[in-house]
């Protein structure tokens, strides 16, 4: 029997193990607290962004204002961004004063990490100095890029 979340405290009494058994009573117990900290998180969550959509909505209509910057990079529909990476990208790298690209890839750590000893040389993949935060949610764009594309 799979459970669906919404559904899951109601069906909770009616999930038997392997052998047929009731779950034991702690067990169901625990299942429950777990059950209402989710529903709880998901109104944190849930509340928070509502926040900042209403912040977004009455921001400052300015060019080169961080909440036009955010709505403007959520707008783009060919890569599937949402509002909390454009936060993100925005807050995090778009407000600084970045010379170009390489300045880009080097505060986020997409650089490349040679390794080179002796004739031999090679590439080991992904620096992980700079932002991780950033490192991944540009990680995630690109993956989103090449998957609508």
């Amino acid at each position: 029997m799979r459970l669906s979340l919404r559904q899951a405290a109601d069906r909770l009494e009616a999930i038997r193990t392997a052998e047929g058994t009731a779950l034991p009573h702690n067990t169901r117990a625990e299942l429950h607290r777990f059950l209402e900290r989710l529903s709880l998180v998901r109104q944190q969550i849930r509340a928070i962004e509502q926040e900042r959509e209403r912040k977004l909505a009455t921001g400052p209509a300015a060019e080169n204002d961080p909440h036009a910057m955010v709505r403007l990079i959520a707008r783009i529909i060919g890569i599937g961004i949402g509002v909390e990476t454009a936060d993100m990208l925005v807050h995090e790298i778009l407000s600084r004063g970045l010379r170009d690209r390489r300045a880009v890839a080097r505060y986020a750590g997409l650089t490349g990490s040679p390794d080179e000893s002796g004739q031999r040389r090679r590439e080991r993949g992904l620096a992980r100095a700079g932002n991780a935060r950033v490192r991944r949610g540009m990680i995630q764009l690109a993956w989103r890029f090449l998957s609508f594309q």
